[in-house]
């Protein structure tokens, strides 16, 4: 893996128009590392444009949202172009020529199937979440200052579920103690991004737990049509954490939650305690970590939703082998 320091380098001594984005609908890791990335460079005097698909807007309750750029993308200069917890080229949200025309692209990652699609890459597949990566490169050139802090903490303790994934691990928890010195408000960021919900969310919530259905083999599995969405006001957005809650039923060993995004296209989110769903997501098109991972097919949801039970089937049968 590149240095720390030459990744910072690339960023940094290439020219004044730097551009960070992250990937589509992004998570508190997407949202939290260009956040954190975006005032780490401010704080050098530099003034990146940040390029971010609609997100959940609990995710502003952390500083960066002030560096979104809101003005005509395509026409952008560009020197460097940072794309930020993307697995492969195609999940960066932002128009194809502008990353393809920067003379410089870096890609800063920590998913196991990254294919290393830039000039520069730093993919640290041992790391809890991008933000911790994030962290690592900034450290040693710019003060983590509390605003940086509570950034890379939102990403953190969302992609690891509340330290209670298995990316977890005696560094996440050595950095998590250096941003706590900081002087973050880790309990306000860890209620807001991870506990709280709306009425529109526990409303689809719960339609979600009434489609619930198991299998003998271990799968717990719910499924959310267009339909449903609509009759309850909510939209992809209001959709976290319920494959992670359905995971947590006893005698459970993978979850999947599929969902019917455009007609004859479906999405499949999936976890698990021993099972590799990342495996089987590469099947679909998809990926991200052993035990975490997600993707999305052109099918008709009803036969998308009997394919991915087949394949995770044939996993669990696999695994017993």
């Amino acid at each position: 893996m590149i240095p720390t320091v030459d990744i910072w380098n690339s960023i940094t001594k290439n020219g004044d128009n730097i551009i960070i984005a992250s990937h589509h609908t992004p998570d508190g890791d997407g949202v939290g590392a260009v956040f954190a990335l975006a005032q780490a460079l401010c704080a050098t005097g530099l003034r990146p444009k940040v390029i971010l698909d609609k997100y959940n807007k609990k995710l502003d309750i952390v500083r960066g949202r002030e560096f979104i750029y809101h003005g005509d993308i395509q026409s952008l200069p560009c020197d460097v172009f940072v794309a930020l917890d993307c697995g492969d080229i195609s999940r960066v949200a932002a128009p194809d020529g502008l990353f393809k025309r920067a003379p410089i692209t870096i890609n800063i990652d920590h998913h196991i199937n990254n294919g290393n699609f830039a000039t520069y890459n730093y993919v640290d597949v041992a790391a809890s979440s991008t933000c911790e990566a994030v962290f690592d490169i900034i450290k040693m050139f710019v003060p983590i200052s509390k605003d940086i802090a509570e950034a890379i903490y939102m990403g953190i303790v969302t992609d690891t579920g509340g330290f209670r994934f298995s990316s977890t691990t005696d560094k996440t928890m050595e950095i998590i103690a250096k941003l706590m010195r900081a002087g973050i408000n880790f309990s306000k960021i860890q209620q807001e991004t991870i506990y709280n919900r709306n009425k529109v969310q526990i409303a689809i919530y719960t339609r979600a737990m009434q489609n619930l259905r198991y299998t003998e083999s271990g799968i717990a599995y719910t499924t959310l049509t267009q339909e449903e969405l609509k009759e309850n006001g909510a939209e992809y957005l209001d959709l976290n954490n319920i494959v992670e809650n359905i995971l947590n039923i006893d005698g459970i060993r993978v979850s999947v939650f599929l969902t019917e995004r455009d007609t004859g296209f479906t999405k499949a989110s999936f976890r698990s305690h021993d099972v590799d769903v990342n495996a089987v997501a590469r099947v679909f098109g998809g990926g991200g970590h052993k035990f975490a991972a997600a993707a999305g097919f052109e099918a008709p949801f009803n036969d998308g939703v009997k394919q991915i039970l087949e394949a995770l089937e044939e996993a669990i049968s696999n695994h017993h082998a």
